[in-house]
């Protein structure tokens, strides 16, 4: 598939405000993508040109990124996980896959944990977990790491520096990703992480995919934090094996 051509952009008008989405119709499997932080819908432009065409995909400008509204809101993952429960409803979405990279995957299995219909959720190096956030502050290097992530940020697509101040400022520890969430999680899950990632090291993943219970693990050698951008190749593979098709 084309990015540019195979595409077509709209918006779904939630509560919280118009998401911004671009849609490929398709006859078999429906799958959502979500992105991670500061990013937008292009992140997936090398990854689509690996996946059929005839699967129904959807890509969402997550709220306050890209062209989906930015409401002066205190942006949590329960937040984002509203917005993202009234897209799926609106669109009638409930028996899609979704994917979720970095700060996505962390809304798609806070998404997972509730009573919420998916056919299955993918979580590509994943934000989130609680161990990640304790080891953090134990070294006593939260803000650094906030001010350089937030300062990383910024400098992609014009970002909203109240949207990303809010989403790493904000007292997260009821969002995380904690092994009784985690346990919540009933549908199918594949875990997929890059075996080089930096910024979320692969014990996280091999943490989150031991507490759901209905989960397997993928490790993808050669890739950091971005598989779906590096390796799109091995990622599309990886979501056709998941989904057996």
């Amino acid at each position: 598939m084309d990015y540019d051509k195979d595409f077509e952009d709209g918006f779904e008008y939630t509560s919280l405000g118009a998401l911004h989405f671009k849609h490929h119709p398709g006859t078999k499997e429906k799958i959502i993508f979500l992105h991670g932080i500061g990013a937008d819908v292009k992140v997936w432009s090398k990854l689509v040109q690996y996946l059929p065409s005839d699967l129904d995909i959807f890509l969402i400008d997550l709220l306050g990124h890209g062209e989906s509204d930015a409401p002066h809101i205190e942006y949590t993952v329960s937040s984002q996980f509203q917005a993202l429960r009234e897209f799926i409803a609106l669109q009638n979405n409930g028996d899609s896959y979704i994917f979720g990279h970095s700060y996505g995957g962390w809304i798609a299995a806070y998404y997972a944990s509730q009573p919420c219909s998916s056919k299955g959720i993918i979580l590509e190096d994943s934000a989130g977990s609680k161990e990640f956030f304790e080891q953090l502050s134990s070294s006593g290097k939260s803000k650094e790491y906030n001010e350089k992530l937030f300062n990383n940020v910024m400098i992609m697509n014009s970002n909203k520096d109240y949207v990303i101040r809010s989403i790493l400022d904000f007292d997260i520890s009821e969002d995380q990703l904690t092994t009784e969430l985690l346990s919540d999680i009933k549908t199918k899950t594949l875990v997929l992480w890059g075996a080089n990632d930096t910024v979320i090291d692969k014990s996280y993943g091999q943490n989150i995919a031991k507490a759901i219970t209905s989960s397997e693990l993928k490790v993808i050698d050669g890739a950091g934090h971005d598989p779906h951008y590096t390796n799109p190749k091995e990622v599309s593979d990886a979501i056709m094996q998941f989904m057996k098709l």
